[in-house]
């Protein structure tokens, strides 16, 4: 609204009350911004949100202001008993809203990245990218592609919430195959386009998968059962010296670990065991395999497909175990899946010439369900810190009634998002329009009018500083009688008047 306009309005109500006619409702405000307008019955209790942070445009100007309606009825649709009842709410100013942070989940980075709560499998592409299987916020089955340089280049939605987190994914050159409740899903692997309808697989669920550019593999006790490609048609099966729980093919090489032992098979009949302790077996370059050692180190290494160790990496002390390991065809390069109580991280790790060691990149997600301020700053873990639900602000001065007022601010969050409201249930400001929100804390800011605020949807906490609290101006649209349920009639006295 330009300036004259404002002008305008504010002498016409300092002339002439706020007017209700009829069914129409008229105020008058001191400047622009957005508005949010409630009707409450004569013990205080709010019947109808008239207007939720509404621009200008949801109303109409009048001689006295700004005019809206009331039907009558209360939020849930019905009629609202005869009645005294009183209409008020709030100008909304130079509020700002500013995300701050993302705390405790490296893959969060944007509005627009999953918000993944565990990791369930990964595949180590050529390039560097890694595709992930993971369980996201609202407990839906994600399979996404994430590079280093540029972020998630898809994401789709495997299965629904709630998804078992059992699944299994593997690629070859083209595609992405997750076996999920008892079916396969193909994806292409550089869009995630679903290449097929879910293939039904037998009745057992393997316990390991691979790929090669024209075989499925599938582990089942001491069967492994190839799948020709595309048509995924069962081919003759191999007899297996183990029930392998860890599977990996390439250049027709098959490799795999069950009870602490590896196998490797050249020719995808015959295996050779191998001297070597582990729980995950990878493939690498010119016949060799990387691994994860259960010999109580918790290191990863590279063998020889004659057994000798070329190369180890202990695990740092109270560092998170490794679990799975996917190696670099092509060089020493490695991915791992490490978990701990509280954390699970993904590593890319290289090895130079000189036989050192360096994380490329590396992604971690913290156990944050009890987070909170401690001290002044975001912890995971604050359950025993008190968290304030509420905070109270003093208001500038309004320049049409020259009353200045307090204001306490809540926290709501429900299916359409996070937002400050007045204990009475009127909303003020959008925090956020993210609804799997299950957890929210705030503080008082370093600055006056300010609040800081922590939101958690059970995977990732988003952190929001919110500036300029006292830019909140009370509105009083005066009070309405309601005879009977077709006629709500003007009292002609507004409320502070």
């Amino acid at each position: 609204m330009n300036r004259i306009a404002i002008l305008f309005l504010t002498l016409l109500s300092l002339l002439h009350p706020a007017q209700a006619e009829g069914d129409d409702i008229a105020f008058a405000v001191p400047s622009s911004g957005r508005i949010t307008l409630g009707v409450f019955d004569k013990t205080g209790k709010l019947v109808r949100t008239l207007h939720a942070m509404d621009e200008e445009d949801a109303f109409r100007v009048g001689l006295n202001g700004y005019i809206t309606k009331w039907d009558g009825l209360d939020d849930a649709g019905n009629q609202a008993p005869a009645g005294h009842y009183h209409v008020r709410g709030y100008l909304i100013e130079d509020v700002t809203v500013d995300g701050v942070a993302y705390h405790f989940n490296d893959w969060m980075t944007g509005d627009d990245d999953p918000s993944i709560r565990h990791v369930v499998d990964f595949a180590f592409l050529p390039g560097g990218d890694v595709l992930l299987l993971a369980i996201s916020a609202d407990g839906s089955l994600l399979a996404t592609r994430y590079s280093p340089e540029s972020g998630f280049v898809w994401v789709r939605v495997v299965a629904p919430s709630p998804a078992p987190d059992t699944g299994k994914l593997t690629t070859n050159p083209t595609t992405a195959f997750i076996q999920n409740a008892g079916s396969f899903i193909l994806l292409d692997i550089n869009s995630g386009t679903p290449l097929s309808t879910p293939t039904l697989l037998p009745a057992q669920a393997p316990n390991a998968i691979a790929a090669l550019p024209s075989t499925l593999f599938t582990s089942v006790e001491k069967t492994i059962t190839p799948f020709s490609l595309p048509s995924i048609q069962p081919q003759t099966s191999i007899s297996a010296p183990a029930a392998f729980t860890s599977l990996d093919a390439n250049n027709g090489i098959l490799a795999g670990c069950a009870d602490g032992s590896v196998w490797i098979s050249e020719d995808l009949k015959t295996f050779q065991t191998l001297p070597i302790s582990a729980r995950c077996v990878s493939l690498g370059a010119e016949r060799t395999f990387w691994y994860v050692s259960t010999n109580g180190t918790g290191a990863v290494a590279q063998a020889h497909f004659n057994g000798e160790i070329l190369r180890e990496l202990e695990r740092e002390p109270n560092s998170p175990q490794p679990q799975k390991i996917q190696a670099s065809r092509t060089s020493d390069t490695f991915a791992v899946l490490e978990t701990a109580p509280d954390q699970e991280r993904l590593r890319v790790i290289s090895r130079n010439p000189n036989g050192e060691w360096t994380v490329e990149w590396e992604k971690s997600i913290r156990e944050s369900k009890s987070f909170g301020y401690v001290e002044s700053g975001v912890s995971a873990q604050a359950p025993e810190t008190p968290q304030p639900d509420s905070l109270r602000f003093r208001l500038e001065e309004n320049p049409l009634t020259g009353e200045k007022q307090e204001l306490i601010l809540g926290v709501v969050f429900d299916e359409k998002g996070t937002r400050l409201s007045t204990p009475d249930g009127l909303p003020l400001v959008t925090i956020s329009i993210r609804s799997a929100i299950n957890r929210v804390v705030m503080r008082r800011g370093e600055t006056p009018n300010s609040i800081h605020l922590l939101q958690g949807d059970g995977a990732t906490v988003e952190e929001f500083h919110i500036h300029g609290l006292d830019k909140i101006i009370p509105l009083n649209a005066g009070g309405i009688d309601i005879g009977n349920p077709s006629s709500p009639i003007r009292d002609g006295s507004p409320i502070g008047g």
